[in-house]
């Protein structure tokens, strides 16, 4: 999911001649975690701002994998102070000789979301030439937006009508109806700035996109009945998911198609199958501040 998004924002780094990224997200974040794996990859140094979140293994996997990799961690204690603390870190970066590249929370820009329009025609040149049937709903979560942004905008290029479920896992204040909409505003814009030919879906893309903030339950990342159930049924079908994007999408998932006007339903998998146990064993032990300040954490 997270290498979608990262080619084009890699890319464009690369092409600005940035030699350090500047990531956000929660301790367990996947793309923080894909940032800095690729990023160091391509040779960027990666700083992160990161929030707390419920303690975890998954959590402590991702953050020693992260850590491992080189990852500098910058904590900070709510959602709220990520965008001025990302803003103070890129302005010392720059006075120490740096040349920050600033990566939207959840890698969704304009730019990231390229990934998912790609993603969004490849699904639609698959409907197209029979490979799979046309979906009535694509269930996905949703966590900063350019997931379901790019795929309702790749769909609607075609004239694939599906409606996009976005089942939301991160706080409102982090992602809503208006953040959605200036997404996929954004990303239209980008996408005819640079080819004016291209279709102009964003009105049909935003209204196919519905959100589903049933699963949200008592916090980001906190544990919910529903994912623990979406999990046990997803493994009889060979699937993992994480507690805290893809269990859940996966229950609004199931609930629909349990229901009596299920059709044709698409559930579309965010979590890397990729194992980092390994990796993890290896990685460092998280510095101590950071698991107090997680366990110390009202949620």
């Amino acid at each position: 999911n997270k290498v979608r998004k990262l080619e084009f924002l890699l890319g464009d780094a690369r092409h600005r001649e940035r030699d350090l990224l500047v990531a956000s997200g929660a301790f367990g974040s996947h793309h923080v975690l894909a940032t800095t794996l690729f990023g160091r990859q391509w040779g960027f140094d990666v700083h992160a701002v990161l929030v707390p979140q419920p303690w975890n293994d998954h959590v402590e996997e991702n953050l020693r994998v992260g850590l491992g990799a080189g990852m500098v961690p910058h904590a900070v204690r709510s959602w709220a102070a990520v965008p001025p603390t990302q803003t103070a870190l890129v302005a010392t970066l720059r006075l120490e000789g740096r040349r920050p590249y600033r990566v939207a929370y959840g890698g969704s820009s304009a730019t990231g979301a390229l990934g998912y329009v790609e993603a969004g025609l490849e699904l639609a040149a698959q409907i197209e030439n029979g490979e799979i049937p046309e979906p009535d709903r694509i269930f996905v979560a949703l966590g900063s937006g350019g997931t379901a942004v790019g795929l309702a905008i790749g769909l609607a290029a075609i004239g694939i009508t599906a409606k996009v479920v976005a089942v939301r896992v991160t706080p409102a204040l982090v992602c809503n109806r208006a953040t959605v909409a200036a997404l996929v505003a954004s990303t239209m814009k980008k996408l005819r700035d640079a080819e004016p030919a291209f279709p102009a879906v964003g009105h049909a893309a935003l209204a196919q996109i519905e959100i589903d903030s049933s699963r949200f339950g008592d916090g980001y990342g906190t544990a919910n009945e529903d994912a623990v159930e979406a999990s046990a049924v997803a493994s009889d079908f060979g699937l993992t998911l994480d507690p805290t994007y893809t269990a859940r999408a996966f229950s609004s998932f199931l609930a629909h198609a349990r229901g009596a006007d299920a059709r044709r339903t698409l559930f579309w998998h965010t979590l890397s199958a990729a194992s980092l146990s390994e990796r993890a064993d290896a990685g460092p032990e998280v510095p101590v501040a950071l698991r107090e300040m997680a366990f110390a954490q009202s949620f």
